[in-house]
């Protein structure tokens, strides 16, 4: 799955260090959709669904929406002639990275709230993500472990401890908090073993879009057989599709593949790393937006935890220098 790595053009002409705005902000933009996405699948899952059967459901829906971006773009001949020409089964499998955190914040957000659910699941990304980069996973050359991404990373653990601290306030005992947290972090993992992987495919293919075509496909084969699992044995019993009336509980499909698409496209030019860290910024504020909007309480304690994940955010995308490589990709250092 690791690409080639690239070594650094000896005498690489100087660029804009603005070059990395965009893909941050596409990146925030992707956090922002994993709160509203998993929001939209709380709901589902608290009215009757479950999460087996909200996580189902929103695979399918973001199958259904790239298909529909597919031929809008008109790239479904050309996408399936590169699938049966080129693909190999990690394009597929890799896919299946998305499926734990999808299930997990679908049966988390209930209990804890979307802002404190988003800060575990960041913890996972960024751990994992620093070794990725480190391998040169999915990105043009590697980026060895620095004074700053260190930083950031005991930045980001106290912002987590912060966020489970606040939950004391909440009718969720400490205990199940701690259980909760731990769960949606692992799962929070599995999403940067997705990203890497699809940033790997989109340097073969140079189609972002298709990346999130072949993730979606294996992240929907696996939601289906689990699904299929659980209604052979019982595990869905119980579980109702929520009225249509509540539509928007079904929005969580679409959500996430503006969430697979932009993260293809912006992890070969951040990194795991760097991408997670930015896909904080977005994450957690409108994660503290959506929580306000239903009517949950904001501890202080919940607010600074988004904050020292803005502050770990900053420490390593302001660190970074831009650079050539051989082969034109534009691929961002560290001091």
């Amino acid at each position: 799955m690791s690409d080639e790595h690239a070594s650094t053009a000896p005498n690489s002409p100087a660029i804009a260090p603005t070059s990395l705005i965009i893909p941050v902000i596409v990146a925030a933009a992707s956090g922002a959709f994993v709160a509203v996405q998993g929001n939209f699948n709380g709901a589902f899952t608290a009215n009757g669904g479950g999460p087996l059967l909200a996580g189902w459901v929103s695979y399918i829906g973001t199958f259904l929406t790239v298909l529909i971006v597919m031929a809008i773009q008109r790239n479904v001949g050309k996408f399936f002639h590169i699938l049966r020409t080129r693909s190999k089964a990690w394009w597929y499998i890799v896919g299946f990275g998305g499926v734990p955190i999808v299930v997990a914040m679908s049966w988390g957000i209930p209990l804890v709230g979307v802002a404190i659910a988003s800060v575990c699941s960041v913890a996972g990304q960024t751990i994992i993500s620093l070794i990725f980069d480190k391998r040169g996973v999915g990105i043009p050359a590697p980026i060895p472990f620095s004074g700053r991404r260190i930083a950031a990373t005991l930045v980001t653990l106290a912002g987590l401890a912060l966020a489970i601290g606040a939950s004391s306030a909440t009718s969720t005992t400490m205990w199940a908090m701690i259980a909760t947290g731990i769960i949606i972090a692992l799962a929070g993992a599995g999403l940067s073993v997705q990203n890497v992987g699809n940033g790997a495919v989109v340097a073969r293919t140079g189609y972002p879009l298709l990346a999130s075509l072949t993730s979606v496909i294996g992240g929907t084969a696996l939601m289906s057989v689990i699904l299929l699992i659980a209604g052979l044995t019982g595990g869905l019993d119980g579980a109702i599709f929520p009225p249509l009336s509540s539509w928007w509980m079904y929005m969580g499909g679409p959500v996430g593949a503006a969430i697979v698409f932009c993260s293809a496209w912006a992890i070969r030019r951040l990194g795991a790393f760097r991408l997670t860290l930015a896909v904080v910024a977005g994450q957690m504020v409108t994660s503290i937006l959506v929580d306000l909007a239903t009517g949950l309480t904001i501890p202080f304690a919940t607010v600074a935890a988004a904050v020292t994940m803005v502050l770990a955010t900053t420490l390593v995308v302001t660190s970074a220098t831009p650079v050539h490589t051989v082969t034109g990709e534009v691929h961002f250092k560290e001091d």
